[in-house]
């Protein structure tokens, strides 16, 4: 058992598999905006309305939201946590800002998709799901994985020891 970062090309002994969902929560992959997708349904160029903008969630910050009602939206940043009702991320470059008597509103004229610019919760690795397989070479990629899942040791095989004994007069 030694320290994943000092696993470089060595063997894997045994199996390893992830204990988490990795990302662990739905996450923004833009910085934007967040709405719920539904708010949007009969949205279009006759038809547009003004989302209030509630705050801003960084990555890291704590993403609950009380009260949310229709027609409210988030700005985020990338790597955010996203809860419910939200939804759907409308990156900047596609974001139409109103202010109105020192409030934010995001205007939106067209129907959004669910799920747009948002990382789902497990999506790069689920819990359980294998990672390493006995007898793999470890990869520095592998060794970012590890670290990334929060595993600090693992099992390799030993390292072989090679003694040359030159023989003759070659």
């Amino acid at each position: 058992t030694i320290d994943s970062l000092k696993s470089l090309n060595r063997v894997c002994a045994k199996d390893i598999y992830s204990s988490v969902n990795y990302p662990a929560g739905n996450n923004t992959a833009f910085d934007g905006y967040a709405v719920n997708s539904k708010d949007t349904i009969y949205l279009n160029k006759k038809n547009s309305k003004k989302f209030r903008i509630l705050k801003t969630i960084a990555a890291g910050d704590n993403p609950k939201i009380k009260n949310v009602k229709k027609f409210q939206a988030v700005e985020v940043m990338t790597g955010a946590i996203i809860n419910k009702p939200f939804d759907t991320i409308i990156p900047y470059e596609q974001a139409n800002i109103i202010i109105q008597n020192k409030e934010k509103y995001l205007s939106i004229d067209k129907r959004v998709k669910k799920f747009n610019h948002i990382r789902l919760k497990g999506s790069d690795y689920r819990r359980g799901q294998i990672i390493l397989k006995k007898g793999d070479l470890i990869k520095s990629s592998d060794i970012l994985v590890l670290k990334t899942l929060g595993i600090s040791k693992i099992k390799v095989k030993k390292r072989v020891k090679v003694i040359f004994f030159p023989t003759g007069n070659e």
